[in-house]
């Protein structure tokens, strides 16, 4: 193909973007706040509080950070719903089996004497 046979697109000079700049606001607030909360982790556990409540407090904040971090880096947010479901199906099959293999090789559900070396 020679130069003579192309022939680009034109672009027009005023294309907006503004939607690109507004996602872009969006990213780095998110990421404000997630920083923020991760502050708010850090000091939590240095301050004299009950473990229970210190243990709960953490996997909520890790929680939403996790949710915050899938839907809007991964883009879950403007995908279908469908695929969202489908993300979370695997997620939750994947919690599933990481939970029962837990359960399974804990110390407490097998015999100590059966076990060579302990």
């Amino acid at each position: 193909m020679s130069e003579a046979d192309y022939h680009p697109l034109p672009v027009s000079p005023d294309t907006d973007h503004s939607g690109e700049n507004e996602k872009y606001h969006v990213f780095v607030n998110l990421a404000l706040v997630l920083a923020a909360i991760t502050g708010v982790e850090l000091v939590l556990v240095y301050l004299p509080f009950n473990t229970t409540f210190i243990f709960t407090v953490l996997i909520c904040l890790s929680a939403f950070k996790f949710v915050a971090v899938i839907a809007w880096f991964m883009h879950l947010i403007y995908d279908k719903l469908l695929l969202t479901l489908a993300f979370g199906t695997g997620l939750v099959i994947a919690a599933g089996t990481y939970t029962a293999l837990l359960f399974l090789f804990s110390r407490s559900y097998v015999a100590p004497p059966e076990i060579p070396g302990m």
